[in-house]
């Protein structure tokens, strides 16, 4: 018997079963998916192609960057099916071992600005202040190292003067991230990339006493009436099913599956699954629209010798009244002899009130454990798609203004397909009839169960998540150890 079973490994369940061990909790982490090898491990960090067949990725082959290296690390579509009523609507980037999509995070971590938690711009308020969030952002920075302060390169300078000149008011600074280079090593000796929660957060989880198993997919939670006792699993490699008990479960396994496994948890106290009470469970699924420019700048050869190669840094531009950002890099990466300095520019987009999604069980589809799987929903308004195309053509005219020479433009919002910044579908809120969670990540209809993952948001502000995602845990977890 547990005092906390924890769903996921990846960075809020890592962060999460840390915690609640330190605070004396006996706890466990399930995750879905297998270890990865030390082989596919150094193959990623290498890009060398993994040996033997690769997965089948139909769909996760939309990831940009996608390769080969990276496919163990993305699910096998075949086995891991879902619906959508149109392929170029939404697409649904998963990633199931031991640290989930962290095995391939970037490592930038901004936080949301004050006005981000004032007001949002889908009519759902968030259920805290800025100043709730503060403490726990610091204590999440220092946990995970990150670095504020990295220096600009001389590109990344001239494009901070044409993003200042471009919009007056905002400031551009340094990108906050964590340092990529060099790997980690677990307690085997066994190299992750630097920010793969299992050596960022897990292993101090596992040190201060909490049990890990992998294979261990969770099907639904487990009910005796309206009580939630624990979890439904299946064995990923047998497929035996059996239940594991405990006090509380906290749902980390990323928004759609977290979401998935409240609807699933169905009987007769929760016919509409656990969380499903007020009819919001799987509505607002949101993710941020964006596109991305890169080329050449002009000028500037590189990359800058003064400033780190690798990782996460470089410029980032907040703007939260116009609810974008824009961030990116330049004159870093790979050496170019005598050849200008490369730069990539990204703007990224909240989506407002018309535009989310909805995510229900389909009544026929399943995965290769018999699970029901997804169906989603999603729909961007026309406002919207009109405000990513008018900032789009005013990055082009900065970047035009600063000498930098496009070459590509992707415009992922024309496919929600890349930014796997997917947020809502269980969100938190201070009154039951219209959120699914309480200001603390508690279920209404469960108060033994948290969702402290993306799923738990009532908007998605621009900037980044993960850093964000894991304060809120912090805060949560505070509240459920007191």
């Amino acid at each position: 018997m547990y005092d906390a079973i924890v769903v996921g490994s990846g960075a809020t369940g890592a962060w999460t079963a840390q915690l609640l061990a330190r605070s004396g909790r006996r706890v466990l982490v399930l995750e879905g998916g297998p270890r990865p090898t030390p082989d596919q491990l150094h193959r990623l960090m290498r890009h060398d192609d993994p040996e033997g067949p690769l997965p089948t990725q139909p769909v996760q082959s939309r990831l940009p960057g996608h390769s080969p290296p990276i496919a163990p690390f993305l699910v096998d579509d075949a086995l891991h099916p879902y619906a959508t009523h149109d392929p170029t609507a939404y697409t649904w980037l998963r990633s199931r071992q031991l640290g989930g999509r962290t095995v391939l995070w970037g490592g930038v971590a901004p936080r949301l600005a004050d006005e981000d938690f004032a007001s949002t711009s889908t009519g759902a308020a968030w259920p805290f202040t800025a100043a709730d969030i503060a403490p726990h952002y610091d204590r999440v920075e220092a946990a995970l190292g990150v670095d504020r302060h990295q220096p600009l390169t001389a590109a990344e300078q001239a494009l901070a003067r044409a993003l200042e000149a471009r919009w007056p008011g905002a400031q551009a600074r340094s990108r906050p991230g964590i340092a990529q280079r060099p790997g980690r090593a677990d307690d085997d000796g066994v190299v992750w990339p630097a920010a793969a929660s299992p050596v960022l957060l897990l292993g101090e989880a596992v040190s201060a006493g909490a049990d890990v198993r992998t294979d261990c997919i969770v099907e639904a939670l487990a009910l005796d009436a309206e009580r939630v006792v624990g979890v439904d699993i299946v064995d990923r490699l047998t497929h035996e099913r059996r239940r594991v008990a405990a006090d509380s479960v906290v749902l980390c396994a990323s928004t759609i599956e977290s979401t998935r496994i409240l609807m699933h948890s169905r009987n007769r106290e929760h016919p509409a699954g656990v969380g499903g009470s007020s009819g919001h469970l799987g509505r607002h699924l949101r993710d941020h629209l964006a596109f991305t420019v890169s080329g050449t700048a002009a000028g500037f050869t590189g990359p800058d010798a003064d400033v780190p190669l690798g990782g996460p840094f470089g410029i980032h531009m907040a703007l939260p009244h116009r609810r974008f950002q824009v961030e990116g890099w330049a004159q870093r990466g790979a050496p170019r002899p005598g050849r200008p300095a490369r730069f990539i520019l990204a703007a990224s987009f909240e989506m407002t009130g018309g535009s989310s999604g909805v995510v229900t069980l389909h009544p026929e589809l399943r995965d290769a454990w018999g699970i029901p799987a997804p169906d989603i929903r999603m729909a961007v308004s026309d406002d919207d798609h009109e405000r990513v195309r008018h900032v789009e053509a005013e990055v082009l005219e900065l970047c035009a203004s600063a000498g930098f020479e496009i070459e590509e433009i992707d415009r992922h919002y024309e496919v929600l397909r890349a930014y796997v910044h997917d947020v809502g579908t269980a969100r938190m809120g201070s009154d039951p009839s219209s959120s699914v969670v309480d200001p603390f990540n508690r279920v209404w209809d469960a108060p033994n169960v948290l969702v402290v993952d993306g799923a738990c948001w009532p908007a998605n502000p621009c900037p980044n998540p993960t850093l964000t995602m894991l304060a809120i845990a912090s805060r949560a977890c505070e509240a459920l150890a007191g």
